[in-house]
């Protein structure tokens, strides 16, 4: 069966303008990954009557020939403002459920935040329930547990919780097995590739625009902004017309292009037996932290230094006090001496030093916010340090920062 997919996030912060919906757009993206298409995003307040409609009017126009599946998230927390479970009992004559493994993890919450769970029973109990109709959707990340119903004959819905990081953990780790076991994709030849420090419009503009593949209908393809890179992806019926839009992106893009990098840095350490370690001023330690959020780091990551302070880098990092009065903080010079004595100092192998302007104060005429200098030491090879300016807003320029100084290590690697 071919599904129509329809993705619909609820939530009042989201039609109100205070906050944005970064769900649709992640997890079309997946699916499209998965050889899916969505069919349009709707965007609902946490209005009980509203979302009843919408469900109801989605399910109506489907049958088992033509299915549909409806992505919800949003609604599923403990406040009164919380309707999705409500909703789906009564569109699917159910009675809510307690999911015992949720029940568990949330008392052992409220006894390790000192509360009384009994006190907040009324409430917390919503939260960790199902509709008796459905299959849950275990929560590895959070309390609240997802489920998936069917609302009629062909028409199935999986509600999933609106806070993005247990959203992404459910649908990778529950949703999308249920997906293939109820759905075949269509039969599409898939790859993708990262190219970094690209915009989509940009991409778009120098290089989709200009093949034949999709003008004819010979391919699709989609692409998603992350932090300092775009990830791209191509499907076609045809194996070969995949693999040539690979090759030709990289003919284009040449050194910007990498696979998963968060993947391919540490099977690279790891198959060179190399160890790394980073200084890092501007970021605080976050690529420290994207080494770490990968389980087995510790087989190349030893350590960081966080020398955000000038008084640090020059008692901790041994940077010199008549390099820091000369070219200041932020400067080539700083960053290859924070390198330089990194490997030293934390005994590795490789090191990455970060010094940079995040703002929103702190720019010069000469050196503005969102200046960096991105230092890459190899033993035996020396230090790389290369300048970038991202004028992005504090948060923003701190992840970009942080995962393109992974890829300029990896960069470096690979040629070697």
């Amino acid at each position: 069966m071919n599904p129509r997919f329809i993705i619909v996030s609820t939530g009042s912060e989201l039609t109100a303008g205070r906050s944005q919906d970064t769900n649709s757009s992640w997890l079309a993206n997946e699916l499209f990954g998965l050889g899916y298409s969505v069919e349009k995003f709707v965007v609902l307040p946490d209005n009980p009557e509203l979302i009843a409609k919408e469900l109801s009017e989605i399910s109506v126009v489907t049958s088992t020939e033509r299915p549909v599946l409806i992505l919800m998230t949003g609604g599923l927390g403990p406040t009164e403002d919380d309707y999705t479970l409500q909703v789906v009992c009564e569109l699917t004559g159910s009675t809510p459920v307690l999911n015992e493994k949720a029940h568990d993890r949330l008392q052992a919450l409220y006894r390790l935040r000192g509360r009384n769970f009994q006190e907040a029973l009324t409430t917390a109990l919503r939260q960790v329930s199902i509709p008796s109709k459905s299959t849950v959707l275990n929560n590895s990340v959070g309390i609240a547990p997802g489920f998936w119903s069917e609302l009629r004959p062909g028409a199935y819905l999986a509600c999933m919780p609106g806070v993005p990081k247990e959203m992404t953990a459910m649908f990778q780790e529950e949703l999308v097995p249920l997906i293939r076991t109820h759905f075949q994709s269509a039969k599409l030849y898939s790859d993708f590739l990262f190219i970094w420090g690209l915009s989509e419009s940009l991409f778009q503009q120098e290089f989709i625009e200009k093949l034949d593949f999709f003008k004819e209908g010979k391919a699709v393809w989609g692409v998603a902004a992350k932090r300092g890179y775009i990830r791209v992806t191509y499907q076609s019926e045809n194996q070969e017309t995949v693999a040539k839009l690979i090759q030709l992106s990289k003919e284009k893009y040449g050194d910007l292009c990498t696979g998963d990098l968060f993947e391919e840095l540490p099977e690279l350490l790891i198959q060179k037996k190399l160890t790394v370690g980073t200084a890092e001023s501007c970021t605080g330690g976050l690529a420290a932290k994207l080494f770490t959020d990968r389980a087995g780091s510790s087989e190349y990551f030893l350590g960081s230094i966080v020398s955000y302070a000038n008084s640090i880098k020059e008692a901790i990092l041994h940077v010199k006090k008549e390099t820091l009065e000369a070219h200041g903080a932020v400067s080539e010079e700083t960053a290859r001496e924070m390198a330089d004595n990194a490997v030293t100092i934390l005994s590795t192998d490789l090191s990455i030093s970060i010094t940079g302007i995040a703002g929103p104060g702190g720019g010069t005429p000469t050196k503005k916010v969102g200046t960096v200098f991105i230092g890459t030491h190899i033993k035996g090879k020396g230090t790389e340090v290369k300048e970038y300016f991202f004028p992005f807003k504090r948060e923003l320029f701190r992840d970009v920062v942080a995962a393109t100084s992974l890829f300029a290590l990896y960069n470096r690697l690979r040629k070697l």
